[in-house]
């Protein structure tokens, strides 16, 4: 989901875990942890596009990666604040710690089974950024410290880890929710969990949530009614998920029976809401012949039926000559053959992303979908020369569109 939710979702943990013996030290390490795996986004910085689309949600996100990470970054913190474990020189713990974190990102990114280039780089930059983030964190904690007494106590390095631990596991836990998913396995297997029950940004999971961290935060540390608070919190959210599941495996057996009033027989088929809420949900089937039918379906509709429900021609056999070059294993793996090709001029075609259903009404227009690729089939291997993400064009008209269909027909 979005880096404002994972930042909250890592904080209460934190808070959960710690505040009552560190106070708000618990919801700021909570907070950095939560943000984490998300720093994998700077490979776009001194990478290519592709590879930075295979790296996102990968190794980072994995539970391998938190298992091995939070051991690192919780006996760290804890010697931040006065502890003394391991090695008695600072000028030789912190740098070991520093190279065992980069080892770990450097290893486990060269064992991940896409083509990935630039891993010294990434791993480098991720480093870098993760250092001074949590420099400067622990700069203003230990300035903090020295004028509050009550500010001062530390807790045991295997409490930080603890802490560490779950803060970083919960956000990949969290995507897994999302129709993006998360890589939870890597670099042990490639495969991709998507449950496909809430949208990577949903305000009515993050909002209520962030709102009773903040009160939370505000109250005194170590009190019952800051424990409430924050529990209500984590207890919220959570049952808002798990409302989420029960939205899909409705939604689910209302896209089945529209399927089969229509009399359409899918291979294969995928629900997910749309961006931004819980109401308005898209679906996507896939025929034997490559075929894919899109509809929506909104939990305030007056029928139990998917409409439009939209025939779109998937067109693969454009890009089947060029399925074992790199940039379209890629794709493939990326979108999980969820796609349609639409042709464009001079040898190029766009692959558009099926999984969060169309944002237009024109099946054929490249703009109408979430997201996609330009493909430029002149040159072997193939090569993606553009990759784009929101709609194009007319957006506030598709969003307005989107908005009036959740409320129901």
């Amino acid at each position: 989901m979005d880096s404002l939710t994972q930042i909250v979702l890592g904080a209460a943990v934190g808070e959960a875990v710690l505040g009552r013996r560190v106070g708000n030290r618990a919801i700021l390490w909570g907070g950095i942890a939560g943000t984490l795996p998300d720093l994998d986004v700077l490979s776009g910085l001194v990478t290519d596009p592709m590879s930075a689309l295979a790296y996102h949600r990968a190794f980072t996100h994995s539970l391998p990666f938190a298992l091995l990470a939070a051991p690192l970054i919780g006996l760290t913190v804890h010697r931040i604040y006065g502890g003394r474990s391991l090695l008695r020189s600072d000028r030789i713990f912190y740098p070991l710690a520093i190279f065992a974190f980069w080892l770990l990102l450097f290893v486990g990114s060269r064992c991940m089974p896409l083509p990935i280039y630039g891993i010294p780089a990434i791993t480098a930059t991720i480093t870098l950024v993760f250092v001074l983030l949590c420099a400067t964190v622990a700069l203003f904690t230990r300035r903090r410290a020295g004028t509050q007494k009550h500010d001062r106590p530390n807790a045991g390095g295997w409490q930080w880890t603890l802490l560490f631990f779950l803060a970083v596991v919960t956000h990949p836990l969290l995507d897994c929710f999302t129709a993006y998913g998360t890589q939870f396995f890597e670099p042990l297997s490639r495969l991709r969990i998507a449950w496909n029950t809430v949208s990577v940004v949903d305000p009515l999971y993050t909002l209520p949530f962030l709102l009773l961290l903040i009160l939370a935060a505000r109250s005194g540390r170590g009190t019952q009614v800051r424990r409430r608070l924050n529990r209500a919190g984590l207890l919220i959210s959570s049952s808002y998920l798990l409302l989420t599941l029960v939205n899909h495996f409705n939604v689910r057996s209302v896209f089945s029976t529209s399927l089969a009033e229509r009399g359409i027989t899918a291979e294969r088929r995928l629900i997910g809401p749309s961006l931004g809420n819980n109401l308005l949900w898209s679906g996507t089937a896939e025929t034997t012949d490559g075929t894919y039918y899109l509809g929506q379906y909104s939990l305030l509709d007056r029928r139990r039926v998917f409409e439009p429900l939209v025939e779109v021609p998937g067109r693969h056999d454009l890009l089947a000559p060029y399925r074992e070059d790199r940039d379209m294993e890629i794709l493939e793996w990326f979108t999980d053959g969820y796609y349609v090709v639409i042709p464009a001029d001079s040898g190029r075609v766009q692959l558009s992303d099926l999984r969060y259903g169309m944002l237009g009404k024109d099946p054929s227009d490249p703009a109408a979908y979430l997201f996609g690729w330009t493909i430029d089939t002149t040159v072997r291997p193939v090569r993606v020369v553009e990759q784009f993400s929101g709609p194009r064009g007319n957006s506030r008209a598709m969003f307005g569109s989107l908005w009036e269909r959740m409320w129901g027909i």
